[in-house]
């Protein structure tokens, strides 16, 4: 008769998958061992079959209970070896694309931050303004050709008095409000996007972000503002800056000038300078006497002067830009050497 403890001390030996189904082959399979022990029960008397076949049927089932304690140890040292190879350790860094700013936002945030050191409010205000804010509170009268709809977009959307709103052209139609918001002295500048019917080329575009400045006091002159603008475009553009102005004409200053500020290209590669030009930065202005009056201001009393900048063109001089078209395109490839 097959002993229980050999077959034990066998399947104890047992050190993988293979050699267990041999094991089973032999001793539970259908040609086990024990099949031949269970043959022998025939020819026995009933008293001897009742006692070897409840012995035999202990052995199979002690054997069978070992071997799948086994099997399942087998198995599950397979899944946990397969597991160690599938783990993946989170404490390692991922090499992974991360977003960034782009430059017409650098350059946005880092002009509105600059200003705000400088003193200025920051007041953003709507982008859909009546006419009376965008035209006639500035000492634009509406039969300016500015007021045109080849020049400027009109909604269909009503103001109270039936006319239509529009998308304001410049962030100069917060004027007015600014002064009676926060009376006088005042020092503020309005960030924001403005819209236009253009021919899109190298310089300009039909919607841009514009930054409007505006500081009302006593005495205010040129002078002061000359000063002031160059502080701000040196800190704005990195460097100390080549500024130039010229005579300009703005329905909402008297006198009117241009700033333009010396603008250089330079090739990425060979690093030789390949263009060096003038590029207008801002329109500018002592701050009109009818748009003071508007405002409830004795111009006879207080001064002031406004000026107005792209933001385009300011990240096109600080970055070598030929093209402000660039910023709008959607080219990742530009968007990501910025980055």
């Amino acid at each position: 008769m097959i002993e229980l403890k050999h077959a034990l001390w066998e399947l104890e030996k047992v050190s993988d998958m293979t050699q267990l189904d041999n094991f089973f082959q032999i001793y539970l399979g259908k040609k086990w061992l024990l099949n031949e022990e269970f043959k022998i029960l025939v020819a026995l008397s009933p008293e001897e079959k009742k006692d070897k076949g409840a012995k035999l049927s202990d052995i199979k089932m002690q054997l069978t209970a070992a071997y799948e304690q086994k099997q399942q140890h087998f198995m599950m040292g397979q899944i946990n070896e397969q597991l160690e190879k599938d783990l993946v350790d989170i404490s390692l860094d991922i090499p992974s694309e991360q977003g960034s700013y782009s430059i017409l936002a650098e350059v946005r945030r880092d002009a509105e931050d600059i200003c705000k050191s400088m003193g200025f409010i920051m007041e953003y205000g709507t982008e859909i303004v009546t006419k009376f804010e965008n035209f006639e509170s500035v000492n634009i009268p509406l039969t300016h050709p500015a007021t045109e709809m080849h020049d400027t977009i009109y909604l269909n959307d009503k103001d109270s008095s039936g006319e239509n709103l529009i998308l304001r052209t410049h962030t100069s139609s917060m004027q007015n409000y600014l002064i009676k918001k926060y009376g006088l002295p005042l020092r503020a500048v309005v960030p924001g996007r403005t819209y236009r019917f253009e021919n899109m080329d190298a310089s300009h575009d039909t919607m841009f972000y514009q930054m409007e400045g505006i500081i009302i006091d006593k005495d205010i002159s040129v002078a002061h503002f000359k000063e002031m603008i160059t502080k701000l475009l040196s800190a704005v553009l990195h460097k100390n800056v080549e500024t130039r102005m010229r005579p300009g004409y703005f329905p909402f200053v008297e006198p009117g000038f241009e700033i333009d500020v010396r603008y250089e290209v330079y090739n990425k590669i060979t690093w030789k300078k390949e263009l060096s030009n003038w590029m207008e930065i801002l329109g500018a202005g002592m701050i009109h006497p009818n748009v003071l009056k508007e405002a409830g201001v004795d111009s006879t009393q207080r001064s002031g002067f406004a000026f107005g900048m792209g933001i385009s063109r300011l990240a096109a001089v600080r970055y070598g830009i030929k093209d402000i078209r660039y910023f709008t395109n959607g080219d990742l490839r530009f968007a990501k050497s910025f980055a």
